[in-house]
């Protein structure tokens, strides 16, 4: 096989690093700050208006990396398979030692972040992912891997017809009942494999078949990004300053046909864009690693704690540029810590043949 033949699109590569540095975004706004209140609207409206852009700008986050699996297709291997867990649990017994030891410097920093330190048994708990807030992702992302060859069949098998029928009733039945009320649990508001089954299909679709809106300019695709944007703003502003907190709360969910068409605008623009470089395929290729460092229950807790701190003693200048740094440096140590880690599963993978499986 030729080295061009190996070498992956950067331009997607490139996509799938910004989709991890918008996770931290996403992490450190609502998810560490809580959203503004009606009275924080009221008062002070353009510091919650610029809070609202960055969620909506910051939301698609998830549904990307998800695309981008459907864009270019799921190969499942057992090899793959054991090597995401591999990986996961990695970062998750990293974070248990980290935060353990980062406890025993509390008292001297004079910071108390709580929830950090865990038991043998809650750190066992963490690592093998047992609890929802455990790598929520991870464990949907593992069973759409687990059940990508049935999805892969069915879209070689299917008819064009017949594959845009199936989408268009499925994104009907998500948005009319696991959407706007949830009246069905297992949507999951998106946090659930069944919607990443929908966006998985989504991309393998566009990608296949390029319908008319995936054809046009790149600078469409921004526009249409911009526009979408600036609605999901509005309507979270609208919906707290009214007290609609259904609408607000529907506004950023993962399934929010807003949100899934947002993503896919942003999908296309990157497809748009032809170049290549091996060093941000060498970055891409441990940007997951972001998400793991970071989100690890005991790690989450030290992040959000840390910006919500900033937040409220720090001017919004010293806010911000400690936010930028502290994002960037998690973004840095991520993926050379995975650089370790890879090092580690390829040895791994020798010494046990997971090569030939």
């Amino acid at each position: 096989m030729s080295n061009t033949k190996m070498m992956r699109d950067s331009n997607m590569e490139l996509l799938r690093i910004v989709a991890m540095l918008l996770v931290l975004v996403v992490h450190a706004d609502f998810a560490s700050l809580g959203a503004p209140t009606k009275v924080e609207v009221m008062n002070n409206p353009y510091l919650s208006i610029v809070r609202l852009g960055v969620e909506s700008i910051s939301i698609i986050s998830v549904n990307v990396f998800v695309l981008l699996s459907g864009w270019y297709g799921i190969k499942m291997k057992r090899k793959g398979l054991i090597g995401l867990l591999f990986q996961s649990m990695f970062f998750g017994i990293l974070g248990v030692f980290l935060c353990n030891s980062l406890s025993l410097f509390n008292a001297f920093l004079g910071i108390n972040f709580g929830g950090i330190t865990s038991s043998p048994a809650s750190a066992f708990f963490s690592i093998m992912m047992i609890n929802f807030e455990d790598y929520w992702f991870v464990k949907s992302y593992v069973l759409l891997y687990i059940l990508s060859p049935i999805l892969n069949a069915y879209v070689n098998q299917s008819s064009h017809k017949q594959f845009k029928t199936t989408l268009i009733l499925f994104f009907i039945f998500q948005f009319l009942w696991g959407w706007y009320y949830g009246s069905v649990g297992f949507f999951s508001n998106g946090y659930s494999t069944m919607s990443f089954i929908g966006l998985y299909l989504l991309a393998r679709y566009i990608r296949i078949y390029q319908p008319s809106f995936a054809k046009y300019y790149k600078s469409l695709d921004v526009l249409a990004y911009i526009v979408l944007i600036i609605i999901s703003t509005t309507l979270a502003f609208v919906g707290i300053s009214q007290g609609w907190n259904q609408l607000y709360d529907a506004t950023y969910k993962y399934n929010s046909p807003l949100v899934i068409a947002a993503s896919m605008a942003f999908l296309l623009f990157f497809s748009k864009i032809r170049f290549q470089s091996s060093i941000v395929n060498t970055i891409a290729s441990s940007a997951f690693a972001v998400y793991l460092l970071h989100t690890q229950s005991q790690m989450y807790t030290v992040y959000t704690k840390t910006i919500r701190r900033w937040f409220e003693t720090e001017n919004n200048y010293y806010f911000l540029l400690n936010t930028i740094i502290l994002l960037f440096a998690v973004f840095v140590l991520a993926v050379l810590i995975d650089k370790i880690r890879i090092y580690l599963w390829d040895k791994i993978a020798e010494a046990i043949f997971i090569e030939k499986m």
